[in-house]
């Protein structure tokens, strides 16, 4: 063979080998890096414009109550700064106390709370010396729709009759469940807020036979905040629970379901309308950013942000972590920060949601169930877990407090 030839022959070999090797490294491409991107796609959800509500106050002013109203009361000044507040943000507000009956308060808050004394009290009528909190639930209640919003301040003490403790306590939760299922069926948004609270306390204590005088102590009580979610989400947005003077010891609420507003963008905070591109990471998944508004659903931050309490459909999605945006004037309160896995994303729909909890992990240490010695159970309520299992039974169909829907497109 020639020299000339010999040239000839590798250069044609060397040629096929590159040819071999554009088409691996093509093929390579198309293999592995093909799916190196997906989009996610949702619908915009629509808000509906709310007007202010009707503010109702309602004070329980039974016998059991008279110790609260002592000087320097810490609850006297919470309803007197809390109400005074949401007054700002609603159309009117109503005063009233309340034992066996409603009884309508006419003259102006300032009044009001000045005359939050023993007195005044049992001068304003009703049978203050025995209540039923069930009964008091369902007149506030019937009271409550979509365009009012009520506050019920109580000690929530349920007063154990002769007989059997136990079937009493049941029969009130019952009653108590009835009463909010009654109004949910005629306001489907119907939601409750529960604030436990704490005031010094000097005056009596009533027991089922007897009665104990205490001197200097505190003692906890209970504010209820119900009506439509979205009153009480835009209300606690603009007079924020924590700002109430003294302070809450204790918070939970029960809410129906929503499909909650929010919008999705890829890690750079890039976005094209209702669709987000996102590329792989360096791990081998995709992330991408979730910004939602979560006040409609009105749990505090430790249930928003504890991911063990969301749900979702597809194995392959991870919500990695949730953050509070604490951007001022933001319209979306959570950041939650979304990754999929390569190896097994599909194209698919998919639903993140927030589950409902049962009752507040503190309710089991704030009740108790035998109606003496209130000095060895002072930041004790009696009963209180019957009457918070009962709102609890009526909304526990409601199994998901807020939807998040989207369609993931392997691209």
């Amino acid at each position: 063979m020639s020299q000339r030839t010999r040239l000839l022959f590798l250069q044609t070999n060397l040629l096929r080998l590159l040819l071999v090797g554009i088409v691996s490294v093509v093929l390579f491409c198309i293999l592995s890096c093909g799916d190196r991107k997906i989009e996610i796609k949702w619908q915009q959800i629509k808000l509906n414009e709310i007007e202010k509500p009707l503010l109702r106050v309602y004070i329980e002013n039974s016998g059991s109550m008279d110790g609260f109203m002592c000087d320097g009361s810490e609850l006297k000044d919470a309803i007197y700064g809390y109400v005074s507040r949401l007054s700002s943000f609603s159309d009117s507000t109503e005063l009233n106390y309340i034992n066996s009956q409603i009884i309508p308060y006419k003259r102006e808050l300032r009044t009001f709370v000045r005359d939050l004394t023993p007195i005044s009290f049992h001068n304003a009528g009703g049978n203050t010396g025995s209540s039923d909190i069930a009964d008091m639930f369902e007149k506030i209640l019937s009271e409550t729709d979509d365009n009012i919003v009520s506050i019920f301040v109580s000690d929530c003490i349920l007063d154990i009759p002769g007989g059997d403790a136990s079937k009493f306590f049941v029969n009130r939760q019952i009653d108590i469940q009835n009463a909010f299922i009654k109004q949910l069926n005629k306001c489907k948004d119907l939601s409750v807020e529960i604030l436990r609270l704490e005031s010094s306390f000097n005056g009596w204590y009533y027991y089922t036979h007897g009665r104990e005088f205490l001197q200097d102590v505190r003692r906890p009580y209970y504010m209820w905040v119900i009506g439509n979610k979205k009153h009480l989400s835009l209300l606690n947005k603009n007079v924020p629970l924590s700002d109430i003077q003294h302070g809450v010891k204790n918070y939970f609420a029960y809410s129906t379901s929503s499909e909650i507003p929010f919008e999705i963008t890829n890690k750079s905070g890039i976005k094209n309308d209702y669709a987000s591109i996102c590329n792989l990471d360096s791990d081998g998944k995709y992330r991408f950013l979730l910004k939602t508004n979560m006040s409609v659903t009105l749990q505090d931050e430790r249930t928003i942000c504890s991911v063990e309490n969301y749900g979702k459909q597809n194995s392959f999605v991870n919500i990695e972590r949730i953050d509070r945006i604490s951007a001022k004037g933001s319209f979306y309160t959570h950041l939650l920060t979304i990754a999929i896995d390569r190896e097994s994303v599909k194209s698919v729909g998919e639903k993140l949601s927030l589950v409902s909890l049962e009752k507040p992990d503190w309710l089991e240490d704030a009740n108790d169930d035998s109606g003496r010695e209130v000095t060895k159970n002072m930041d004790k309520t009696t009963g209180i877990k019957y009457i918070i299992q009962g709102v609890a039974d009526a909304y526990k169909s409601y199994e998901e407090l807020a939807e998040i829907k989207f369609v993931i497109s392997k691209k």
